[in-house]
């Protein structure tokens, strides 16, 4: 049987060459790459088969929803396990109603990327319990809830923002015009009923965005 193609998207090398590792366990997995440009995977994906990417929500130059989207539009049976150091609340429910596969909060144990990924390539989903019980669920929210109003590019936006980049260097980042990040900070601080960027810090904060 041929080995599963596996492509690994974190920004930080030490994380891809830790979950390689991990994955090196399994003889029927194959990592044919490990990147944190989202152009490499575009450009082999045009070309080459692959099973299953696993991307972090959060990388340098493009938000993992974005592509995400890509990724399934140019091979719609791809694979997809989201990684985030961050908020599992928060964006679990958000990977579901993205497309994604499965999601993992990198302040779990290792192993559980490695089940996730023998999951997702059987055929299966990899979701925290308590997000597939929210949306089984909606009237049993046990403190599970994304009750903002931003759209997953704002959610974007809000993050560098928060981290002290200008609408110059955000637009730079993800590969936009200024007015398009003037538009989305407008659109952020009018949804959030906020006035400034410690307003906004801290609405961040409390979601476990930072």
């Amino acid at each position: 049987m041929k080995p599963a193609s596996v492509i690994i998207m974190d920004e930080h090398p030490i994380v891809r060459m830790s979950i390689e590792v991990l994955l090196q366990k399994n003889k029927n997995i194959d990592v044919v790459m490990k990147t944190d440009d989202s152009r490499e995977v575009v450009n082999y994906m045009h070309s080459n088969p692959v099973d299953l990417v696993i991307l972090d929500i959060e990388l340098p130059s493009i938000d993992g929803f974005t592509l995400l989207k890509r990724i399934k539009s140019i091979q719609a049976d791809t694979r997809i396990l989201f990684l985030s150091a961050k908020s599992e609340r928060f964006y679990a429910g958000r990977a579901i109603q993205a497309g994604a596969n499965g999601f993992v909060s990198k302040r779990k144990e290792q192993e559980d990327i490695y089940h996730a990924v023998e999951m997702l390539l059987s055929g299966y989903s990899f979701f925290p319990s308590e997000t597939l019980e929210l949306i089984s669920n909606p009237g049993s929210r046990n403190g599970v809830t994304d009750d903002t109003p931003l759209s997953n590019r704002e959610i974007t936006v809000l993050r560098y923002l928060a981290n002290g980049l200008s609408n110059k260097e955000i637009a730079e980042q993800l590969l936009l015009s200024n007015k398009t990040i003037s538009a989305h900070k407008s659109n952020i601080f009018s949804k959030l009923h906020v006035s400034s960027i410690v307003e906004l810090i801290d609405y961040a904060r409390v979601k476990g965005l930072l």
